[in-house]
């Protein structure tokens, strides 16, 4: 038999776990944006949106950045020049795909490869998160 207590608390679990699935599923992923750098060892690097786009201006907020890094001899290296930091640094020797969520705000971003920063980089501007609301005005 099962006393009160116990009736409660086993009552209590599916509610809980039900609670937290229900506050989770509305959370949505950041979004993703997708870094490339020395594919068939090219002196090339580039940061784009999934579509292709290259990355030009950004709303601040929380982003996934996915490197792809195709050469031994070039690195992806992410950095803020409004506040003089590295946000973070691959490997020059190592090769594959890593995954960086960052936090993003208002001001000059800079990318590059660390071993030839003069000739691969590139560079984008975050700014204020919108705020604002657009809906339908009848005048």
């Amino acid at each position: 038999m099962i006393g009160p207590m116990r009736k409660t608390l086993l009552l209590a679990v599916p509610f809980a776990t039900g609670l937290v699935l229900a506050l989770t599923a509305g959370a949505q992923p950041p979004p993703v944006l997708i870094g490339k750098v020395g594919f068939h060892n090219e002196f090339r690097i580039s940061l784009t949106f999934p579509n292709g786009a290259l990355v030009r201006t950004l709303p601040a907020g929380t982003y996934t950045i996915v490197v792809h890094d195709y050469s031994r001899i070039h690195n992806f290296a992410l950095g803020s020049v409004t506040e003089n930091r590295r946000i973070f640094t691959g490997s020059i020797r190592g090769i594959g795909t890593k995954s960086y969520t960052v936090d993003l705000t208002p001001g000059a971003y800079a990318y590059a490869c660390s071993a030839h920063f003069r000739t691969m980089h590139g560079a984008f501007t975050v700014t204020a998160a919108d705020t604002t609301t657009t809906g339908t005005t009848t005048g």
